[in-house]
């Protein structure tokens, strides 16, 4: 690995995806929208067709979630050399990109996939620093209702709790 290349580097490309991702959505339904197509339209020919059949947003979904474990994998690769300072750094960037609360009543794929990969933070959760696990916990609970948290944000709020004990 070059040396220019730092865990806190891969943790801050973790951003890159994000955004690329968000593009790619937007693109698709502005490209959609000039055919006049809509969501429910796509879901039912989606449906007639057979659940094997892929949709669009059905590969961006995979493709970003590819790319996510992806740079996961780059990350532990890094961090295996690291310092401590520079694994704590690069886990808290990491963290802050992959837990950041979206808009609680939005709907889009890119918010709710955005949502859903605090699911990939969860192993690294028990690394951060305890003030870092604070920090996330706390933003979490105040950015959704309990009614309204997905099952993966229930799922790190409760390992949070239990390691901030």
């Amino acid at each position: 690995m070059p040396e220019s290349i730092t865990a806190l580097s891969i943790a801050r490309d973790f951003e890159t995806i994000y955004e690329e991702f968000t593009k790619s959505i937007r693109e698709m339904g502005a490209k959609n929208g000039r055919k006049g197509k809509s969501k429910l339209a796509g879901s039912v020919v989606h449906w007639l067709a057979g659940s094997h059949v892929k949709t669009e947003r059905d590969i961006l979904c995979e493709k970003f979630l590819a790319d996510v474990k992806k740079q996961q994998e780059m990350l532990d690769y890094a961090l295996e050399g690291a310092s401590e300072e520079e694994t704590q750094e690069a886990l808290g960037v990491m963290a802050d990109i992959l837990c950041a609360p979206v808009r609680e009543a939005s709907n889009s794929t890119s918010d709710l996939m955005k949502r859903a990969m605090i699911s990939q933070a969860i192993p690294y959760l028990s690394r951060l620093s305890r003030s870092k696990q604070i920090e996330i916990r706390d933003s979490l609970e105040k950015a959704y209702k309990k009614s309204q948290r997905l099952p993966v944000e229930k799922e790190a709020l409760k390992l949070l709790a239990e390691l901030t004990k």
